[in-house]
């Protein structure tokens, strides 16, 4: 995951809730060296690092990366109880203040502070399931007709399902639908965008979702006549 240019090579991170703490490493790939703030917060995007109420301590929060150079973070959790049968999720901010370039010291120059999130997954260690196998817990129903369609998803899994794309294929009619993160044990619903009879006699629903090592991936799902609502 890129933040200016300062690397962090996840695009999530996973902590594992067996764990004493998790690290993470910055690089930096600019000929200027920066400096880095860093906190977890639990879902407000405006939060600071004096407002974050997430139960993880970052050190240090605060760091000098040098040009070229790297700089390693610890995550540790701070132990309030979090549902052990799921996974919880939270963010990390990252906070980027590049240096002045002093070969331009006599002008005026812009200093751009770059702030960037990505989500945190607090995954204890007794979850029954598995993260791999928690797409083939996910289940379609349709509702509505015309303009008013939509469709459900229900997440019968433990796990956060990160979908970036959907589409359907309803006989000869195609629709697309736009999905984004499932909570575990949760249902979701969008809006279709295309038509989608309800009378086919097969609809199919295809979804990308993103993997823990933010690959992405394809699944598809058949929706019988049985199962559209």
């Amino acid at each position: 995951m890129a933040f200016g240019s300062v690397v962090l090579p996840n695009t999530r991170v996973i902590y594992d809730g067996s764990a004493p703490e998790r690290s993470l490493q910055f690089s930096n790939r600019d000929d200027g060296p920066s400096v880095m703030q860093v906190w977890v917060d639990a879902g407000d995007e405006r939060s600071t690092p004096k407002t974050a109420d997430a139960p993880f301590l970052v050190t240090p929060p605060i760091f000098r990366i040098d040009a070229k150079g790297g700089q390693m973070v610890r995550v540790v959790y701070t132990g309030k109880d979090l549902p052990q049968d799921r996974e919880t999720v939270f963010y990390l901010n990252t906070l980027q203040v590049p240096s002045v370039n002093a070969a331009y010291a006599e002008e005026n120059q812009m200093l751009v502070m770059l702030r960037n999130r990505l989500k945190l997954f607090y995954r204890p260690s007794g979850i029954a399931d598995s993260a791999p196998s928690a797409p083939e817990k996910l289940s379609f129903s349709i509702s509505g007709q015309g303009k008013s369609e939509r469709i459900a998803a229900k997440n019968a899994s433990s796990y956060y399902i990160s979908l970036v794309s959907g589409s359907l294929a309803c006989g000869s009619h195609t629709a697309t639908f736009e999905p984004d993160m499932i909570a575990p044990r949760a249902d979701a619903t969008w809006n279709l965008k295309g038509s989608c009879p309800l009378d086919s006699s097969a609809i199919r629903v295809k979804i990308r979702y993103v993997d823990d090592y933010g690959a992405v991936r394809e699944s598809e799902y058949p929706i019988t006549a049985q199962g559209v609502k």
